[in-house]
């Protein structure tokens, strides 16, 4: 669609898609609830014959109207425009094609930027793309908004300057992208950068003549980096390769193999497009964070507990394996179960357990697995809880219409994988029993001495949060790091084309 054809019926449309979004994961945020009152005694009704009534509508709210721009007014919000390539947008999708240089504006101008202000507003605020638009694992979405009143209320009480600014993000993280997006557009303004030549691993000590290449590649991103030296690998490029391997998410080994060479030569212009798809998802998250929440990014295969707006705990994950993507959604934790046993979901059993059974019998009594007779269906399995179980010893439960929870495992080497998507969609964490700790602190009951004693056997018990926590499963490819660069992740899922294509950024028939 061309978004700058889009006219006033793209607000008309907002105002329905509130339904549509009223089981979205992100109306878990009301986590304070109180219970359900206890069903009251049966009552006896005697029936009684009502008289029909005529129930009248309330009539439609009256249509905002926007009040006329003045000159300055006028002037403002044409700079605003034109400036929103800076927040990863298009400024031709909002900018009338001719207005005065001196705001003087005629109706239909007044009316041809009024519509594209309002299209601005909607698009930094919560995203370019419509509620229909969203796959089905992409459930961490945006609340319906519409701008008209605000914009209104703006220009009235002469603040519209002030209003324009507050609309994009104001996170941290939405505010690295965007610095990071100036940069290498920079970067890309100059020139961007050479490929590397394919050839044999270079590492410490190489004498090859691609490392004058890998000098000025590195130097591209890296103000530490010299672009001009000697042509032998020495140390200092050795570390100038680490880094750039931490901010790839790459066993920092200082060697320059193949998926090192991969991460290098991905053009400049690939890693603008890269920030643009997540400053978008960014819009897509509410207005302020809980202050306390657990955020997962399964891009790149992390867990953060946040406690008071700030890191308290940091882990790592994995997430689901490409077909068995981990979602994208917001819900609470209201609950863990320490020793879970594993239900086991009936495709997993199909695909992997009981072929495993047919071709050597015994397999699943010998990993704890029981066959439960299900009347009119097929039998399922379920795995007994303890060490060997694939869920370990914590699972960590929240709503959502996906069946992922986080949890531990007994196959810890997949820690130490620098891809980690390897899972069915459930998060699995480096350190259960720290998160669990954390989330009960407070708990008088469950101490860290009575999880002890639970856990010396294999008896389930579900462990209700003294409040609900947040939890919000992200993916996020391009983030600024603590060290003041941009880091990046391969896109394992390719989503990252996927919303530049749905945000009308990349044309459908573009390459995959």
């Amino acid at each position: 669609m061309d978004r700058a054809g889009r006219d006033g019926g793209q607000w008309r449309r907002l105002l329905l898609v509130a339904a549509a979004l009223a089981s979205a994961p992100l109306a878990a945020l009301a986590m304070a609830q109180p219970p359900a009152s206890p069903a009251a005694a049966p009552q006896t009704i005697t029936p009684q014959t009502a008289t029909p009534q005529t129930i009248t509508p309330p009539p439609p709210a009256a249509a905002v109207q926007i009040p006329a721009f003045s000159p300055a007014e006028a002037l403002a919000a044409v700079g605003v425009l034109r400036a929103a390539d800076q927040q990863g947008l298009q400024p031709k999708a909002y900018l009338p094609e001719t207005l005065p240089a001196d705001g003087q504006l005629s109706g239909a101008q007044q009316a041809a930027l009024a519509d594209g202000v309002l299209r601005y507003a909607h698009d930094v605020r919560v995203g370019r793309l419509e509620p229909g638009d969203f796959p089905e694992l992409w459930a961490l979405r945006p609340a319906p908004y519409d701008p008209r009143p605000e914009l209104a209320a703006a220009l009235t009480e002469n603040r519209l300057q002030p209003w324009l600014d507050s609309l994009p993000p104001r996170y941290a993280g939405y505010v690295a992208l965007k610095r990071g997006l100036a940069r290498y557009r920079e970067i890309a303004a100059g020139g961007g950068w050479k490929a590397i030549p394919d050839g044999k691993p270079m590492a410490l000590g190489s004498h090859d003549p691609r490392v004058n290449a890998l000098r000025a590649r590195l130097a591209a991103e890296d103000p530490q980096v010299v672009a001009v030296g000697p042509a032998v690998f020495d140390a200092a490029l050795q570390a100038a390769v680490q880094r750039a391997q931490v901010r790839f998410g790459l066993k920092p080994d200082g060697v320059v193999a193949k998926s090192t060479l991969d991460a290098l030569n991905q053009p400049v212009g690939e890693r603008v497009l890269q920030i643009i798809a997540n400053m978008e998802r960014w819009r897509w998250l509410p207005q302020a964070m809980p202050a306390t929440r657990v955020q997962v990014n399964s891009g790149a295969a992390i867990v953060t507990l946040f406690r008071d707006g700030k890191p308290l705990l940091s882990m790592k994950a994995v997430s689901g394996k490409v077909g068995d993507e981990t979602p994208m959604l917001a819900s609470a934790i209201h609950s863990i179960v320490i020793n879970p046993p594993w239900n086991v979901p009936a495709g997993i059993a199909e695909k992997e357990l009981w072929p495993k059974e047919r071709a050597k019998p015994g397999y699943l009594a010998a990993h704890g697995y029981r066959v439960i007779k299900v009347e009119g269906s097929a039998p399922r399995l379920q795995q007994a809880s303890g060490d060997d179980s694939s869920l370990g010893r914590f699972k960590f439960d929240f709503d959502n219409p996906f069946a992922v929870y986080l949890h531990d495992t007994p196959a810890k080497h997949g820690f130490d994988l620098f891809a980690r998507q390897a899972s069915h969609g459930c998060v699995r964490l480096e350190k259960p029993r720290a998160l669990a700790e954390a989330l009960l602190e407070g708990d008088t009951k469950w101490t860290p001495d009575a999880i002890d004693t639970q856990l010396e056997g294999d008896k389930t018990v579900r462990v209700p949060l003294p409040e609900k926590v947040p939890v919000f499963i992200m993916y996020w490819t391009a983030f600024g790091g603590g060290d003041g660069q941009m880091h990046f992740r391969s896109d394992p899922y390719g989503w990252d084309r996927d919303l530049l294509k749905l945000a009308g950024v990349l044309s459908s028939a573009a390459k995959a």
